[in-house]
């Protein structure tokens, strides 16, 4: 194991460590933590085995499960918290939360993504020279549904309106419900790009997404109509957004110090990978969308204190 690789993987376990330990004398958010790290587990246990070879894991890392790296289940988990934390400060409705929640957790794997594959933490199937430097914008469009799933059951289940009784109930099924929406939420974007690159209609694309064929998906009218598409949900999304900050009444909390210093930690870390592996000198971009990301979280979280 390289440096790279056990920074990685030991800093993300202890970073999960750290925000539980924060987290200690608040047993809900324990729970909700423990039930996220579950959920990025399986989840991405089941991508793997459904996505016959699109994207692998490297076997290099030492804590394991299910061939999925412990430390993608911790690092799904904090950015989750750090999501939801930045969200709830901006006083909106349970399901608006999540809408907000899920541009958060994309804006840290725009940055990352492209840095991690460089190095061998995992690998896609497509050249690193298509769609997002060698990310599927399949993958972009997975963290959003992923986010927004997850977060829609969880915040649900915290909600007045739902009976005591069943409140644990739709927390602990948060994940299989989530699971299921996103294979659905997948299925509909890939297949609607194609029908939107012009090359198949969507009984063809179906029957190839059902086939489990999902090359089609990776031909580059379709990967341009993937990117187009995600584009325009991202900024849809983000102008609805903004519209409810701007009509909700900010919640007047103390300063969240442990949130804002564990995301620059975050940051800090792809960016040492990304300055001392020399992968900016192929990309100096890389440098500009790490940097913005950075400041959009740290420009939300600052936002949100009136």
């Amino acid at each position: 194991m390289n440096l790279y690789f056990f920074i990685f993987e030991f800093g993300a376990i202890f970073a999960f460590l750290a925000v539980l330990f924060h987290e200690r004398k608040n047993a809900k958010m324990i729970e909700v933590l423990t039930l996220a790290f579950v959920y990025g587990i399986l989840l991405e246990a089941l991508n793997i085995h459904m996505s016959q070879g699109i994207y692998v894991y490297n076997p290099v890392f030492i804590l394991q499960i299910f061939d999925i790296p412990l430390a993608i289940g911790a690092g799904w988990a904090i950015i989750y918290y750090l999501a939801q934390g930045t969200a709830k400060r901006f006083n909106l409705s349970w399901w608006q939360s999540s809408f907000l929640m899920m541009l958060i957790a994309l804006s840290y794997d725009l940055a990352m993504d492209a840095i991690a594959i460089r190095l061998g933490f995992w690998s896609w199937k497509i050249p690193l020279d298509q769609e997002w430097f060698g990310v599927p914008y399949d993958n972009f469009f997975g963290w959003l549904a992923v986010v927004w799933t997850f977060a829609l059951f969880i915040n649900l289940s915290f909600q007045d309106f739902v009976k005591e009784k069943y409140r644990k109930i739709v927390r602990y099924l948060a994940p299989a419900f989530a699971a299921l929406l996103l294979g659905m939420e997948i299925m509909v974007y890939i297949n609607l790009s194609a029908v939107l690159s012009g090359k198949f209609t969507w009984g063809e694309a179906l029957a190839l997404y059902n086939g489990h064929e999902y090359d089609y998906a990776y031909i580059p009218e379709v990967q341009k109509a993937k990117g187009g598409l995600l584009l325009f949900i991202v900024l849809s999304l983000s102008v609805l957004c903004f519209f409810w900050i701007k009509k909700a009444k900010a919640v007047s909390a103390p300063k969240d110090s442990f949130a804002i210093y564990t995301s620059l930690a975050i940051h800090s870390m792809f960016f040492f990978f990304l300055i001392t592996s020399g992968i900016y000198e192929g990309h100096p971009i890389f440098i500009i969308i790490s940097l913005l990301t950075c400041a959009f979280v740290l420009l939300l979280e600052s936002k949100s204190k009136r």
